[in-house]
């Protein structure tokens, strides 16, 4: 549970069936071409199930917040002018941001960036692995 790399064998974990699911017909267009960018590369390296449609829409669809929210304040800007005179944030800041959030959030669980990609890997993805985990400690360089 610390992070030894005894805590990473994990011999009970379920594995599923690699087949890949189908977008939900409710994406929007951005949260439907986010989709079709990233499946391709979670089926190439063995990542992705049937099981996983709900949590790559929520991904995608929290990627299409984000594009709509980044539209709407390159717009309308980051700010904006009360009748008062007063200047405040415009809201989309805030619901751009949650967005921001909510992708990054998603993309680790995928392995969508550098630092959460050596912390995911594929069923039967590690060439020496003999179980014990000392594949980790072993150069690959001969």
């Amino acid at each position: 549970m610390r992070g030894s790399w005894r805590a990473k064998v994990r011999d009970d974990e379920p594995e599923y069936a690699p087949v890949l699911p189908n977008p939900p017909t409710w994406l929007t267009r951005e949260a439907r071409a986010e989709w079709k960018r990233v499946v391709p590369h979670l089926e190439s390296a063995g990542l992705v199930a049937e099981v996983d449609r709900s949590m790559l829409s929520a991904y995608c669809e929290a990627w299409s917040e984000f594009v709509s929210a980044e539209g709407v304040l390159r717009r309308e800007g980051k700010t904006f002018t009360t009748e008062k005179g007063y200047v405040m944030q415009h809201p989309f800041v805030a619901i751009r941001n949650k967005a921001r959030d909510d992708v990054r959030r998603f993309a680790q669980e995928f392995g969508f960036s550098p630092s959460s990609r050596v912390r995911v890997t594929a069923p039967g993805s590690s060439e020496r692995d003999d179980g014990t985990g000392k594949e980790r400690f072993i150069s690959r360089a001969s």
